[in-house]
């Protein structure tokens, strides 16, 4: 029985040999199988971490938004109510006035959602920047009678790379500012075909140097909010939410008791333009 020849007891040791070192490499093969499946758990683990927190700063974020919504929807409401309980000879104009804060507020409400949503799809095209500027000042033109503002305003006749609906939203947002912080003075609103920015400048109150930098925050509405009782700081913080969506910047220039000015600077072609997720 143990009489094996040296050649048969060669090939059994190499046969052995070659069968461990097969065994050794499908064992490592596993292992790395293994460590790399657990380290696959491990991410996908990690992101639906981020996914929840993401999701719960999202919701967040939502509730808060909408918590200053219903507030700021109150004052409008309010004021009908006791234009209404005491009607006199200015009831219609008053009125038509809150109805207006209250659309405005409905449109940011809509927006708002339209851009919390980031699959939600942008048309993007060329537009005239007139046929966006032109219902809203329609829209507000008893405002600036009522104030007795007056509007330094010229066709323009340039087209600019947008998406019209939230454009036209953001550009509200700067001129409601501007009327609601201007008392008998003047706005103009102004573009510049080099440069391609669109200026909405008011002779009103101004901010504070030390408001400047958070006037874009949620909630903030700095001093003069606080001397007005419909601001609730959510008007330029979703100007913020959209420039940053489409791309558009918007900077701010003011001096206190002289007046503001905004900038939205915008796209000439789609080549430049890069909607943001």
């Amino acid at each position: 029985m143990f009489d094996i020849s040296m050649e048969a007891f060669g090939v059994l040791f190499w046969l052995l040999f070659i069968i461990m070192g097969v065994y050794l490499t499908y064992k490592a093969v596993n292992f790395k199988k293994q460590t790399s499946f657990e380290e696959r758990l491990e991410e996908v683990e990690a992101e639906l971490v981020r996914v929840k927190e993401d999701g719960l700063r999202k919701r967040t974020d939502l509730e808060e938004y909408f918590i200053m919504w219903v507030h700021q929807m109150k004052t409008p409401i309010t004021a009908s109510q006791l234009v209404l309980a005491n009607p006199d000879e200015d009831a219609l104009p008053k009125l038509r006035q809150e109805m207006l804060y209250i659309e405005n507020y409905t449109n940011m409400a809509l927006n708002y959602v339209k851009l919390s949503n980031p699959t939600t799809d942008m048309v993007i095209s060329k537009r005239s920047l007139d046929d966006i500027l032109s219902p809203i000042i329609r829209k507000y033109r008893s405002q600036f009678i009522q104030k007795k503002i007056r509007l330094h305003y010229q066709v323009i006749n340039s087209e600019v790379v947008t998406e019209a609906n939230l454009t036209s939203l953001m550009i509200e947002q700067l001129l409601n500012n501007a009327l609601k912080y201007t008392d008998q003075g003047d706005i103009w609103i102004q573009f510049n075909s080099e440069t391609y920015q669109l200026e909405i400048k008011d002779s009103g109150r101004g901010i504070k140097v030390e408001d400047l930098p958070k006037i874009f925050d949620k909630g903030y509405s700095g001093f003069n909010g606080q001397l007005n009782q419909k601001s609730s700081g959510i008007g330029l913080y979703l100007v913020k939410l959209i420039s940053q969506r489409l791309d558009q910047e918007v900077n701010v220039q003011s001096t206190l008791n002289q007046g503001t000015s905004f900038t939205i600077q915008f796209h000439r072609d789609i080549q430049t333009y890069n909607i943001v997720r």
